[in-house]
């Protein structure tokens, strides 16, 4: 018998009605801050973006940014579409520092940077030594 899921949290909606709501053409962005702002509070991240796109919460997608560019999370970054190649080279800086191979290795990829991106595969497979910083 598995162990019973944690309640969510009052005035969070589960997977179904979250599946309701952001198909709801009637949801104001308001709404979609506020769901998507009780997501973040929580550190459910995708959770959150999804009620920041679909309302155009630019606060909230630039603060889900932050969190990418701090983190080293090149897969929420590309969730949030990013296409500057020098947020890339940012984060792929970040994840590297933090050992985060395969974030930096992606974000090298989307920055364009083919040379870092060799590097970065030769880390993962054991080729390459770390850079001195």
């Amino acid at each position: 018998m598995s162990p019973a899921s944690p309640a969510l949290p009052i005035g969070l909606p589960n997977c179904l009605k979250k599946r309701q709501l952001l198909t709801d053409k009637a949801l104001t962005p308001a709404q979609c801050r506020d769901y998507g702002n009780k997501f973040l509070d929580l550190g459910w991240r995708e959770d959150a973006l999804e009620f920041f796109r679909k309302g155009a919460v630019t606060e909230g997608l630039e603060a889900l940014k932050a969190y990418c560019l701090e983190a080293g999370d090149a897969y929420l970054l590309g969730r949030l579409g990013e296409t500057d190649p020098e947020v890339w080279r940012r984060l792929a800086e970040r994840a590297l520092a933090l050992g985060q191979l395969h974030f930096a290795r992606r974000a090298c990829e989307a920055a364009g940077d083919t040379d870092k991106t060799a590097m970065v595969a030769g880390l993962i497979s054991g080729q390459a030594e770390t850079p001195d910083r």
